[in-house]
């Protein structure tokens, strides 16, 4: 494998570090680039990003790991105080630009005009959101893919899915005899709307079925079921748009993250209809019991077998010899 580092300039003049990483014996004029997610740098959480860059590699394509403004090696300042403010202008698009202007360097200095935009959580979405403003984006190659903002621990039992709610239902069950459960319920110091909603979650599957056939609406706006909620109106456009423009998507998700259940209910639920006339266009794995950050050898490798397979399936020229 050849490793290059990189030093470019963004749009706004401020200097960005990464690595180009190659195989050592062949040429594509296809690059994936990993997308920090959060605000973490390019290696990802527990290395993940580089472990997944060297079977990229393997597989015969060029991968480009770089430090978003502000971030890592990168120049520039994080100016919010509050992580949760930070997370959420990643959602809102914060990393098009510098996405872009690494892709633009790709093009200007390694001949590159192809490009796979992949990540983990805010990665995966600005890697959504990007390509549907770049023609050179192929595909998406997304672990955890998020759909909403991010609402804190105050809003926590304001937005909390059905698939949170089952899962904390069985905590509930089991502190039952803890003494000290019993102390925080009765001094109210326990999350009150939580309980409640899963009191009456029999009553809601009785009428949800109702609700989603009334709430489905054009993908371009936010139905109104959704209204209130912490989806970002966002994310249903650019996954349509990605769609309607043939570009393939890789979706791997971790079965013990809420990440999963806000992509079932408060997306594929509501546009069912719409979603079906793609069937094929798109690929969803989930990964039983693991974690948001894929924490463990068993995880990765599921989500280098879903990867290797997808690239062999839709991108068989993308690797080519000298």
């Amino acid at each position: 494998m050849k490793t290059t580092p990189v030093l470019f300039n963004n749009r706004d003049g401020y200097k960005l570090y990464g690595i180009y990483e190659q195989p050592e014996h062949t040429s594509s004029n296809t690059t994936v680039l990993l997308l920090s997610p959060g605000v973490k740098m390019r290696v990802g959480p527990h290395r993940l990003y580089n472990k997944l860059s060297k079977q990229l590699v393997d597989h015969g394509v060029n991968v480009f790991r770089f430090d978003f403004f502000g971030l890592g090696d990168s120049e520039g300042v994080i100016e919010e105080s509050v992580l949760k403010d930070v997370y959420n202008t990643i959602l809102d698009g914060r990393f098009i630009g510098d996405t872009v202007d690494a892709m633009n360097w790709l093009e200007n200095n390694q001949g590159q005009n192809q490009f796979i935009l992949g990540g983990l959580c805010g990665g995966a979405l600005t890697g959504l959101l990007t390509a549907c403003e770049d023609e050179r984006v192929t595909g998406l190659l997304a672990l955890g893919l998020i759909n909403v903002f991010e609402g804190g621990e105050d809003n926590f039992g304001k937005f909390v899915t059905e698939g949170q709610l089952s899962s904390l239902k069985d905590g509930y069950i089991k502190k039952l005899t803890d003494l000290n459960s019993w102390k925080r319920l009765l001094t109210f110091k326990s999350d009150f709307r939580v309980i409640f909603k899963i009191l009456l979650k029999p009553f809601r599957k009785l009428t949800s079925s109702v609700k989603a056939g009334k709430a489905e609406e054009s993908e371009v706006t936010l139905p109104k079921a959704l209204q209130g909620s912490n989806v970002n109106p966002k994310f249903a456009p650019s996954f349509f748009k990605m769609l309607k423009d043939s570009k393939k998507m890789l979706l791997i998700f971790s079965g013990a993250d809420r990440l999963l259940w806000e992509f079932e209910e408060k997306f594929e639920n509501i546009y069912k209809k719409k979603l079906k006339q793609y069937k094929g266009s798109y690929q969803v794995h989930t990964i039983p019991e693991a974690n948001h950050i894929l924490a463990s050898r068993e995880w990765e490798a599921s989500v280098y077998e879903y990867v290797s397979d997808w690239l062999s399936k839709n991108y068989p020229n993308a690797q080519s010899s000298n």
